[in-house]
């Protein structure tokens, strides 16, 4: 079946130097604050929390957030339609069909400056899927909303595209 046959898969992971900078120095300061207060028995701050209120900062800033924030990628496939999802923020991923789509092109552009950064971001009407870097997919539909598919392979994430669109079969793309 044309619709299931992949055309096209790429995984992007947040690992910008200065998010694994903030992660570690968040996870940093709570363990720093556990251990002094925990181990070393020396309350930690001016007005110190209980031990019991420590633990759970230790365990919700020093543990789930870590893992919460190096768990954040975006997968982006090619099928019978284009799949967006930004995990874990999106349960299921922005499907995009073939009969949807007017046109499409590669694009360069201004993350901070056209969508207010990275992740899910812009309007209602001209919407961003991108985790890094500043080169994507935009794709126009008729009604003239665009979204803009953030990519390390635009070219060959266009290229699915024009598979997908065209024949319904193309060679996997990874």
């Amino acid at each position: 079946m044309p619709d299931e046959y992949e055309h096209f898969h790429e995984r992007q992971y947040l690992r910008a130097w200065w998010y694994l900078l903030m992660v570690l120095f968040i996870a940093g300061v709570v363990y720093w604050g556990a251990i002094q207060q925990l181990y070393l028995g020396e309350p930690w701050g001016d007005d110190p929390g209980s031990d019991g209120l420590m633990w759970f900062l230790l365990v919700v800033f020093g543990i789930l957030f870590p893992i919460f924030l190096l768990s954040v990628r975006m997968d982006t496939t090619v099928t019978g339609t284009v799949n967006v999802r930004f995990f874990p923020m999106m349960n299921k991923p922005r499907r995009i069909g073939r009969s949807e789509i007017v046109t499409y092109s590669v694009v360069r552009y201004g993350p901070i400056t056209e969508y207010g950064g990275w992740g899910i971001k812009g309007t209602s009407t001209h919407r961003a899927y991108d985790i890094s870097g500043n080169r994507g997919v935009r794709i126009a539909f008729a009604d003239g909303k665009t979204v803009l598919i953030g990519s390390q392979r635009p070219e060959q994430l266009c290229s699915a595209i024009t598979a997908m669109i065209r024949t319904g079969s193309a060679q996997v793309m990874r």
